[in-house]
């Protein structure tokens, strides 16, 4: 990566809800020094070894359908779910209201009923179609990157998970999509959209929720096409991730998974959508998935997601396994995980942010497979054990740390690493 100034934008897709919220509390309070960078990969060896955006210059922006302001809900999480402290608070303020400033009115076209109850903020009437709103989110993204000087943007989906879109004949090629896409109904849902746009302005696009986002035959043609980045699907922060952890040690040791049961019960907006069928559906078919791919048969699998206001951005998992061993005996796996919802995901979405803009750097394009250990439902590979998986994400810093050697001489390095400030563990 080019040595510079010039800063790297996040655009965050639902720009003021939780996760949203907490990314910029956290990278503010990590860009002041007031914590350590606890739960980033980038910032943990073998990654830090590479030429990565500081921190310090990333600036954030984004789209909303909602109008509660981001100080507002990260008010909401520090009185209701504990997870701020108010003098922390104090001390971002000023950084929240910059945030706040880079945020413009989003969409929720193709959401569903539960997603667009929530939209308060009144859309552009001129963008009502899908094109006509892919253009108003390209001008979005143009103004936020020269309005700052940055030097690149990545566009990265946060929002709440939309229900599950219908394949279409148009989804097959870029070229009837682009058809489609002029339209008085909407081809695609919201996320999909906000792909293109941002396929469409060479900015790397990540997808951290269920929704389809650019997994569609089309869009990653266009992706493939403008040799710009992409990654989805749906964050891997808590459940899920001790599945991919267990279920290979299952599998290594011999031993048969007869049942894996998941009861999952959280608050949140989210939960508040999920609580919605439509949406759940494509939530449980990330989580579900995983199970049979990693063990190579198909063990009964149950997941049940239930809304309970009361957690706010608390979630808790209860796991029951059946498994047999030796002699056709039946034992039993349980385990209960508490988290954060958010906490778990902000400093993934830092992590893919960083390492979405150096895959651009490196004029590199398409599906970024290396970054399968980030989600449920990762795009470009089977692979859903989690250790295999942080083996690829390893094995590419390998490779590009022995590009970076090759191409910097060693006096650069080394004049490089002192001007690298790094913020203390």
């Amino acid at each position: 990566m080019a040595d510079t100034q010039r800063k790297l934008g996040l655009w965050l897709i639902g720009a003021s809800g939780n996760v949203a919220a907490t990314i910029a509390v956290g990278l503010a309070a990590l860009q002041r020094r007031k914590h350590a960078p606890v739960g980033m990969l980038t910032e943990q060896p073998p990654l830090d070894a590479l030429p990565l955006r500081p921190l310090k210059d990333i600036l954030l922006g984004g789209h909303e359908i909602s109008t509660r302001t981001v100080a507002q809900t990260a008010q909401a999480l520090a009185t209701e779910s504990r997870i701020f402290d108010h003098e922390l608070l104090k001390a971002v303020a000023p950084d929240l209201r910059t945030f706040q400033k880079n945020i413009r009115t989003g969409s929720a076209l193709g959401c569903g009923t539960t997603i667009t109850r929530l939209a308060s903020r009144k859309m552009n009437a001129g963008a009502a179609n899908a094109r006509a709103f892919i253009n108003q989110v390209r001008k979005d993204l143009r103004n936020f990157q020269s309005r700052n000087k940055l030097e690149r943007v990545v566009v990265i989906n946060v929002a709440s998970t939309e229900p599950r879109s219908p394949r279409r004949k148009s989804h097959a090629t870029w070229a009837a999509l682009s058809k489609a896409l002029s339209q008085n109904t909407s081809p695609l849902p919201a996320s999909s959209l906000y792909a293109i746009a941002a396929i469409e302005s060479s900015m790397p696009y990540v997808n951290f929720t269920p929704s389809l986002g650019v997994d569609v035959p089309a869009i990653l043609e266009l992706a493939v096409a403008n040799n710009v980045p992409v990654m989805g699907a749906d964050g891997k922060t808590g459940e899920t991730l001790l599945k991919t952890v267990l279920a290979p040690m299952c599998r290594d040791r011999a031993l048969q998974i007869d049942s894996w049961v998941g009861h999952n019960v959280l608050g949140n907006g989210d939960g508040e959508v999920l609580d919605s069928a439509a949406n759940k559906s494509a939530k449980l078919e990330t989580k579900n998935g995983v199970i049979a791919s990693i063990a190579g048969y198909a063990p009964q699998v149950r997941t049940s997601i239930e809304y309970v206001k009361s957690l706010n951005d608390w979630k808790t998992a209860w796991d029951h396994v059946h498994f047999r061993g030796f002699l056709d005996t039946q034992m039993t796996l349980q385990f209960v995980w508490q988290g954060c919802d958010s906490i778990l995901a902000a400093p993934l979405v830092l992590d893919l942010a960083r390492l979405a803009d150096y895959h651009a750097a490196g004029n590199q394009g398409g599906v970024m497979s290396h970054l399968a250990c980030f989600f449920k439902s990762p795009m470009g590979t089977r692979q859903h054990a989690f250790g295999p998986q942080m083996k690829m994400l390893a094995d590419y810093a390998a490779e590009n740390l022995v590009r970076e050697n090759e191409s910097n001489p060693p006096q650069h390095r080394k004049a490089k690493a002192r001007r690298k400030r790094r913020i203390p563990r």
